[in-house]
């Protein structure tokens, strides 16, 4: 893999885990899913099931998307600062996507 490659992945990398982390963590306006009643809502009634999870993906899928094209079309013009800093944001960006994949895992685990 390239270095501009590698730099582009890691760049939407740490975009999608970012978004991820954000959209589990706080009470952002999403909308949701209602699979009992087949419809969709942006405030849940009180005693539905209600899915966000088509939300949260499909911002982690989009932020992923542009920061790696931006990241591929912007990215440093030195080969040897690109290969120094696709290392970096690669190795960060799997830590925020991973500290995101655990922050759910103990989120689903705590709740009573």
């Amino acid at each position: 893999m390239s270095a501009r490659a590698r730099f582009a992945t890691g760049v939407g990398t740490l975009a999608a885990g970012a978004v991820y982390l954000v959209m589990t963590t706080t009470r952002a306006g999403v909308l949701f899913y209602l699979p009992t009643r087949g419809t969709w809502t942006w405030s849940p009634p009180t005693g539905v099931i209600a899915m966000d999870w088509f939300a949260r993906s499909n911002a982690t899928l989009a932020a992923a998307a542009l920061a790696t094209w931006a990241a591929w079309r912007w990215a440093p013009s030195d080969p040897k600062r690109r290969a120094r800093w696709s290392s970096r944001v690669w190795a960060l960006g799997w830590t925020v996507l991973a500290w995101s994949a655990a922050y759910t895992a103990m989120w689903l685990v705590s709740r009573p």
